[in-house]
């Protein structure tokens, strides 16, 4: 049995999702122990910040934050139901092409006339999807109401080689500029989504106003900040990593790295390392504030923000290993290609958009939140 606790905010408490493929139903189940924490439909988070898998749940949450526990159970249901070709292109005409299409690029065979590759799977089938369950109207109408102060979504600029934030909020939120990223105030779309979502290499890259995005994850280095910039006080940051270092590992024969094994580490570093280091440098800011006067601490630009951080209890690379087969072959085939299969499971973590992988990433996600629930009942005052 699950206390609750009833909480209408006093603060503004941010919720902050990174990166992570398929990995981001963990992040659903985290979501649903806190919808049975609360006792009021109430929407805890007023301000929400995602990056890309992460874009995807912040953009539902938003369009569903006037009730917040409907919106928690169409997550839930969202997610449960997922297959890999809900996502991407995964018969064998599509594969088959885009990889003759690569081959073929990289040979003087190019020089003809062939145009450039643009990814290796295409995503068409989860923009279809999105446009099916993201009502982006809500979002506006979210923010008039009061039950949510700011929406943002990251991506990150080919053009420009920066992250930037676009968000969507109240009228005292205002744009920003610091190194290598801006926020700009916009109304979010289907296409601010996809840009955050485009995997490099993976997925498309996402044109807006004539500059052409990818992942966000890529150029945030401060996956914090956003929603700070939109108000936040204090943040519930979602991890979809565990803490363990090198916890798990099937490459014991010391093989050298396949281009997809060392492609799978990168993904990996761009979704979480920044997230790692942010949360570490707000600590330490913390840390810092605590030792000066509190006259003194009014004069500076910085504050004090409460930051709680969920994150898996097992390594997702496990659970990705005990679902392997489920991946559709077509799949299975080009990862054993690229080097990936039986490896180190760390792309397939990030690809199997399959209902048992995501359904077990949200009873983990849920169990290990339930577990804290005493701490976040405080957290969430």
């Amino acid at each position: 049995m699950v206390s609750v606790v009833n909480t209408v905010p006093t603060s503004k408490l941010g919720l902050v999702l990174p990166g992570g493929g398929a990995r981001g139903a963990y992040q659903v189940g985290a979501l649903k122990a806190i919808g049975e924490i609360l006792v009021t439909n109430h929407n805890p988070f007023q301000v929400i910040s995602g990056t890309s898998v992460g874009a995807i749940t912040a953009a539902l949450l938003g369009a569903n934050s006037e009730r917040f526990k409907l919106g928690v159970k169409r997550l839930v249901k969202f997610w449960s139901a997922l297959h890999c070709d809900d996502v991407y292109h995964t018969d064998l005409t599509s594969i088959t092409l885009r990889g003759a299409h690569w081959v073929l690029s990289l040979t003087p065979i190019a020089s003809l006339g062939i145009s450039n590759p643009r990814s290796f799977l295409n995503n068409d089938p989860l923009r279809l999807m999105l446009k099916k369950h993201i009502n982006f109207d809500r979002i506006d109408a979210a923010i008039h109401n009061g039950s949510l102060r700011a929406v943002s979504i990251t991506a990150s600029s080919y053009d420009q080689g920066r992250a930037v934030t676009f968000y969507e909020g109240t009228s005292d939120i205002k744009p920003w500029q610091r190194a290598r990223r801006e926020g700009r105030s916009t109304r979010l779309s289907i296409d601010h989504v996809m840009a955050s979502v485009a995997l490099p290499l993976v997925f498309p890259a996402q044109r807006i106003d004539n500059q052409y995005y990818g992942d966000g994850s890529l150029r945030l280095t401060s996956p914090l900040s956003p929603a700070i910039h939109t108000g936040a006080d204090k943040i519930l940051v979602i991890s979809s990593r565990d803490s363990c270092i090198n916890n798990f590992s099937m490459n014991k024969s010391m093989e050298y790295p396949s281009l997809g094994f060392i492609g799978g580490t990168i993904l990996d570093n761009i979704f979480m390392d920044n997230v790692d280091a942010d949360i570490e440098r707000s600590r330490r800011i913390n840390r810092t504030l605590s030792l000066i006067p509190y006259k003194v601490q009014n004069k500076t630009p910085l504050r004090d923000i409460e930051i709680f951080t969920l994150e898996p209890s097992r390594d997702l690379r496990e659970i990705a290993m005990e679902h392997a087969e489920i991946m559709p072959w077509t799949i299975r085939m080009l990862m054993s290609r690229l080097g990936l299969w039986g490896r180190d499971w760390r792309l397939p973590s990030f690809l199997m958009f399959e209902p048992k992988y995501c359904c077990a990433l949200i009873e983990l996600g849920y169990s290990d939140t339930i577990k804290r629930s005493e701490e976040l009942k405080i957290f969430l005052r």
